[in-house]
């Protein structure tokens, strides 16, 4: 593309002060370096979306702003939304200004000089670049193993999630524009950029150790962020209930079936512990599935409803 771009680099963040001043500093030479690369127009900046952070995450960014006041833009949610709404903000405010959006992690693990490379390809036509994670850095091993356990559920449940794939990505106003026509409630960014077609290309990336803070994502968020993917992006659980109840239904045939015989032919049935462990069984499989469809039945709800995804309180433009 001849067009030198307008870039922003969106970053969501939620109680982020230890961090944020090497950020706003490490993102502001990248920003430069680009700059002078030409690579990316002068109007580039950076956008953080302040998720109801409730440290002093604004108060430094508004500070940053006062250091770089053109570099530094920002919205504040007015209450703690979670991470999907936050980017989903920042991205919906950069595509206002920007040519191009790059979407990445406050703390820094994403390697930020693949942001070089991310529009390299975005130079050679590519509309969407998707971040793909080498390596994860130094994670505590029940993280290492759930997320393979993830995205192997993912894959086999259809879903359009890569292994590894993360929200790091760059998008062309084109593309952010598409994405602000999506309505419902329950985001999960990732699945929806894999969804959306244009001309993409994943991208390889390092993810380094968080030099500062630490992580919000406690192993309960984690799991409900795997549970609203699996059931924002596949119907196969529903699917896998009515398969289990026909193998269940078959199952209690041939058990009827194997009774009468024992009637007919003079044997008195006992089986005490086969009917309580049946009766175990089938109450707890009958949980699990309405469970299953309760978790549908609830996204429903909460679409039906129509709420705002979020507020945003202020700005720094």
């Amino acid at each position: 593309m001849s067009m030198i771009p307008t870039l922003y680099i969106v970053m969501p963040c939620y109680n982020e002060e230890a961090g944020l001043v090497a950020t706003v500093n490490t993102v502001a030479a990248k920003l430069k370096a680009l700059e002078d690369a030409g690579k990316i127009s002068p109007q580039s900046a950076m956008l953080f979306s302040d998720d109801g952070s409730r440290d002093n995450t604004w108060g430094i960014i508004e500070l940053a702003h006062s250091r770089f006041p053109r570099k530094v833009k920002a919205v504040k949610l007015a209450a703690n939304r979670g991470k999907e709404y936050a980017l989903w903000a920042g991205v919906m405010e950069a595509r206002l200004h920007a040519d191009a959006v790059v979407c990445m992690d406050a703390d820094l693990q994403f390697d930020i000089d693949a942001i070089d490379e991310f529009l390299d390809l975005h130079a050679q036509g590519y509309e969407l670049v998707y971040g793909i994670k080498k390596t994860r850095g130094a994670e505590p091993l029940y993280k290492r193993w759930a997320s393979a356990a993830f995205y192997t559920l993912m894959g086999r449940l259809g879903s359009p999630i890569e292994k590894n794939h993360s929200d790091y990505c760059l998008m062309t106003r084109q593309v952010c524009d598409a994405l602000a026509e999506y309505g419902e409630n329950n985001l999960i960014f990732r699945g929806l950029l894999k969804q959306l077609g244009f001309r993409q290309s994943p991208c390889y990336f390092n993810v380094k150790d968080r030099e500062a803070g630490e992580s919000h994502f406690s192993p309960l968020k984690l799991l409900n962020l795997s549970l609203d993917a699996i059931t924002s992006f596949s119907v196969a659980p529903l699917r896998i209930i009515v398969l289990a109840g026909g193998l269940v239904l078959l199952v209690s045939l041939l058990m009827i079936a194997w009774t009468c015989l024992d009637v007919f032919r003079g044997i008195t049935p006992s089986g005490y512990a086969t009917l309580v462990c049946s009766l175990w069984f089938l109450g707890g499989l009958g949980m699990m599935c309405l469970g299953v469809v309760g978790e549908y039945l609830g996204k429903l709800y909460m679409e039906a409803k129509k709420r705002p995804r979020f507020c945003i309180s202020r700005k720094i433009n």
